[in-house]
């Protein structure tokens, strides 16, 4: 199966230069095979392993067990549907597209099945490098592939330090039952994977990167890309074991980057920035709920706690993995029909574009929103909860971090609901502005926003089976007139209850009479003008998606930084992110410093260049000698 997997992976890599449609069908079976492989190691226990000894003491290889099989698993669902939809959606890009899609499928299924450091690595680096091609097939993505190499080294040089602190403490490379309690590698480590993960103040790359990425390309890097990250996390735990301090970081990092990301996606205008900054958000929660079953598991083993604050991050990954996925292939299809960068410029796509992709937008949108009966709302509602049962720490630190960080994941989870209405209401179900979309192939695109669509509700639906296949028996009961099974709880003895398939169930039945009213009737709908501040609008004005966002921009205008801009006659109001000023200065001064030394060191005397390298040759002696 593991060499079945690498060998399509590969194949589909040489086909691209060949036939794209071959190329995307190899990565479509390789995805349903890495699904299979996920799926035989979490909930059959059959652990797949491939390993060898490539010099003495170093041994490199496969192993899937349960936690990597788990993730391979999510990261598959999201590989199968970018291929599917690369089918139609790739034919408007260069070949080499499927060659670097592959490749970077190839690299994560890698790093989720390392059985050592060093196969890690490789595939860590096989991944960033692929990514940073994919970008590059968008034209003038230049400079925003680069930020995300950058970010993409630093992370790799990050994980070479962790893992020369894993070697030096326990004196081996492997990864799989690896026990240490190495310092060097918990904060190494710890710092590669929230960099992908895009924490901030390392999130920058997502916005530059999402903007000018092609959109299956940018689902990649927002979904399962970023997953890699959490799934680090989640090695790191089970290597070093549960660290009480690092949980209180986690949990303040995960909630000021949730907090950051969901205020920014607020005021978002551009079509893919809005959800490059909801990826902020949500792998905020995902680190805070880490961090939350962490410090949990320090208070107190015999709480059910650390197990459910646990779940809960694997619950948010899913949900993230599959809606925002989704997300981004449901815009980018509108977005190359309509050749729109901005929220405003792709209105009615339910009209222009298709149903199907507007439907897409919807539901991932109200997921992401929690909205009930989706897979957002199950992950949501299980943060809380988890927040909630903090009240049982015995130290004021726990529990003021704690309730600190609930409060900016609350104010989080408001503030997204308000970007993703944004999005929904002015995108997928905006005034239709007659906008004429460009023909071409939807089939395939369509297949994997159903696919996805399903996906969310299914595992919504089926949560408790969920619970019960990954091992969580004890928070799946039956009570108050709800059957054995059917009722999710939140802790042992119960403390919070939810029912996501009986709410379907009680809604649907409630619902069926007022729409059979609705469609027999014949109602016709009122139109009312937006309301603009009591000024009547003209004729050609329209309410617009940065009007909605405006209020916030105002009342937060010290964080945003909101400034009045004109521009020929034209006036317009201009955010941006404190972080991104921050590294310009940095690229600012490296710039200066750089320029110097190299007028320095390249001065045009020979004398100066032959000193050079007689110093260079002895240090070399003294340092390697």
């Amino acid at each position: 199966m593991i060499y079945t997997i690498i060998g399509l992976y590969i194949l589909g890599s040489f086909t691209g230069f060949i036939g794209r449609k071959i190329s995307y069908s190899m990565a479509i079976i390789a995805s349903a095979f890495s699904f299979i492989a996920g799926f035989e190691a979490k909930f059959m226990g059959n652990t797949l392993s491939a390993v060898f000894s490539f010099l003495p003491n170093i041994t490199v290889g496969i192993n899937i067990d349960g936690l990597s099989g788990l993730f391979l698993m999510i990261a598959a669902i999201s590989w199968t549907a970018v291929s599917i939809f690369s089918l139609d959606f790739g034919n408007h890009y260069r070949k080499r597209m499927a060659v670097f899609l592959n490749l970077s499928m190839l690299g994560m299924f890698l790093i989720l099945t390392a059985y050592d450091a060093l196969t890690f690595l490789s595939g860590w680096e096989i991944m960033t490098i692929a990514s940073y091609f994919l970008i590059t097939e968008h034209e003038g993505a230049y400079k925003e592939a680069f930020q995300f190499l950058a970010f993409g080294e630093l992370s790799t040089i990050a994980l070479i330090l962790a893992f020369v602190g894993l070697n030096a403490s326990d004196g081996s490379f492997v990864l799989i039952k690896a026990d240490s309690n190495s310092v060097v590698f918990l904060v190494f480590a710890s710092l590669a994977f929230i960099i992908k993960m895009g924490i901030v103040p390392f999130h920058t790359w997502l916005k530059e990167a999402h903007s000018k990425a092609p959109s299956n390309a940018s689902a990649l890097l927002s979904a399962p890309v970023t997953l890699m990250g959490v799934y680090g996390l989640a090695r790191v735990i089970n290597i070093t074991g549960y660290t009480h301090v690092w949980g209180l970081l986690a949990i303040i990092l995960g909630s000021v980057s949730a907090f950051w990301g969901a205020m920014e996606a607020a005021a978002a205008k551009g079509l893919k920035v809005l959800p490059a900054y909801s990826t902020v958000e949500n792998n905020g929660m995902i680190l805070a709920a880490l961090g939350l079953s962490a410090v949990a598991y320090s208070f107190s083993t015999k709480s059910t706690l650390y197990e459910f604050a646990f779940l809960t991050a694997v619950v948010l990954s899913i949900t993230h993995t599959i809606a925002k996925t989704l997300l981004f292939l449901s815009i980018g299809q509108a977005k190359e029909q309509l050749h729109a960068e901005n929220i405003d410029n792709v209105r009615g796509i339910h009209k222009s574009v298709g149903k199907i992709p507007a439907l897409g937008i919807l539901i991932s949108g109200l997921s992401f929103s929690a909205f009930p009966a989706l897979l957002g709302y199950v992950a949501e509602w299980m943060l809380l909860e988890s927040i909630f049962q903090s009240y049982q720490f015995s130290s004021i630190l726990d529990r003021v971090v704690s309730l600190t960080g609930g409060v900016l994941l609350s104010l989080a989870m408001g503030f997204a609901s308000f970007s993703m209405i944004k999005l929904i209401g002015y995108s997928a179900l905006g005034y239709h502005h007659e906008k004429k979309a460009e023909p071409m192939p939807t089939f395939f695109m369509n297949v994997a926003e159903l696919f996805l669509i399903a996906m969310i509700f299914g595992i919504s639906f089926f949560a408790s089976d969920l619970f019960l296949g990954l091992g969580y028996s004890k928070f799946v009961i039956g009570a108050l007139g709800i059957p054995q099974g059917w009722l999710l709880a939140s802790a042992e003895p119960v403390f919070g209850v939810i029912s996501p398939a009986f709410f379907v169930l009680v809604i649907t039945a409630l619902s069926v009479v007022p729409f059979l009213i609705y469609f027999r009737s014949k109602l016709t709908t009122k139109k009312v003008a937006s309301w603009n501040g009591g000024l009547a609008l003209k004729e050609e004005e329209y309410f617009t998606a940065n009007a909605f966002s405006f209020t916030i921009e105002h009342i937060l205008r010290f964080v945003y930084m909101t400034k009045e801009r004109t521009n020929k006659n034209r006036s317009y109001v201009a955010i941006s992110d404190v972080f991104e000023s921050f590294y310009k200065q940095i690229v600012t001064f490296i710039k200066k410093i750089s320029y110097s030394v190299s007028r320095f060191v390249m001065n045009g005397k020979v004398y100066f260049y032959i000193l050079y390298i007689l110093i260079m040759f002895i240090l070399i002696f003294v340092v390697f000698g």
